[in-house]
């Protein structure tokens, strides 16, 4: 793998890495945000309604974030990997177009939420927020095919084979299902533990227990999800399987403790949260959960290296699916490398202020 390959490839899977963790945040919020506004609506709570709002705010930052990683990710497919973009257009076109489609109806939902809040009817912004929240899973739904094919090509394979547009079949793909399934209570538990762990800096109990009922809930549900995509690894990708439990073993552990740490923290904070007081360990739990999520894309995506595409026991090197239509002068290349540590620190700066300090610090009374 030469030198202008390789930064690219680390720099895709940091962009996909840093992305993942803010989507994260994002959906599971999302849906927590709709809810509480819909319970506020129906019962007329406005601790529902204040609650909403705040996780609600979190959400759109973390929305923003996600957005800019998810750019930087499409420069590095572009300018580095055309083959592989290429390859992905033709063949899963509905599911990368079922992903934009969902982005182009979450984006103005999530302004016009925002915006309207206060100023519409009650019904009709929960009915905005539910439209909001749902929109966000088909993101998901179509880009985690694409992670599918990556380590079980059903459909690129059709296509190469025949020649033929493979339509619906990524959706055939028994790893899709697992993976999509593990993804979506993934993120509603992180989203859940965020809730908890920003609430309980402000001594919300009431919004501790909320959040703790989504995060360890879908926590609990990860208990069967997980082991279910590990389990079909090992029948649709097996030299992924093998990198997981060996290569990269001691981090699959280090997962397996931080997950079993979660469900500690999480039941012993649920149960003081029902009580009326808040565990102080609560606080931890969202950066917990957003350590599994990146140990997580790690495993998933570090598991292929020096390979970009899986087929059984076998690997596709990344230098296949490189840019074929030019060489990328080692200038270029750096200065893109100096841009992506740039942003990584700008960012990671930024989110700790938007996030934590402006979130703390100066918490609206209104509503």
């Amino acid at each position: 793998m030469n030198e202008a390959v390789f930064i690219g490839f680390a720099g895709l899977g940091l962009s996909v890495t840093l992305h993942v963790i803010f989507v994260s945040i994002t959906l599971g919020t999302g849906l927590l945000a709709a809810l509480y506004r819909w319970k506020a609506y129906k019962n007329n709570d406005p601790w529902a309604e204040m609650f909403a709002r705040r996780i609600f705010k979190v959400l759109i930052v973390s929305e923003l974030f996600s957005g800019v990683w998810g750019t930087i990710i499409t420069v590095f497919l572009a300018g580095f990997f055309t083959a592989l973009t290429t390859l992905a257009t033709n063949t899963l076109f509905i599911p990368i177009a079922i992903a934009i489609a969902s982005i182009m109806v979450r984006i103005p939902a999530i302004a016009a939420s925002w915006y309207t809040w206060g100023k519409i009817h009650p019904r009709t912004h929960s009915l905005l927020m539910w439209i909001m929240a749902f929109s966000g899973f088909g993101v998901p739904f179509g880009f985690r095919a694409i992670f599918a094919e990556i380590n079980n090509p059903v459909a690129v394979g059709y296509y190469l084979q025949t020649g033929a547009n493979p339509g619906w079949l990524p959706y055939a793909n028994p790893l899709f299902w697992t993976l999509y399934l593990h993804t979506v209570a993934a993120v509603i538990s992180v989203g859940g533990f965020v809730a908890a762990s920003l609430t309980s800096l402000e001594k919300d109990v009431k919004g501790v227990k909320a959040g703790l009922l989504f995060g360890f809930s879908f926590l609990l549900a990860q208990l069967f999800f997980g082991p279910l995509y590990w389990y079909s690894l090992s029948l649709y990708s097996p030299l992924l399987f093998d990198a997981v439990n060996i290569t990269l073993g001691p981090l699959f552990g280090i997962k397996l403790i931080a997950v079993a740490a979660m469900l500690v923290i999480g039941y012993k904070a649920y149960k003081a949260a029902k009580a009326g007081n808040i565990h102080p360990m609560t606080k931890w739990l969202a950066p917990l959960a957003l350590f599994t999520v990146v140990l997580g894309e790690v495993l998933n995506d570090g598991g292929r290296h020096p390979n970009m595409v899986l087929v059984g026991r076998e690997g596709l090197p990344v230098e296949l699916f490189a840019n074929f239509y030019m060489e990328i002068p080692m200038p270029a290349v750096y200065v893109i490398l100096a841009f992506l540590i740039l942003s990584l620190v700008v960012f990671t700066i930024a989110a700790f202020y938007a996030i934590y300090r402006r979130y703390v610090a100066e918490i609206p009374e209104e509503q």
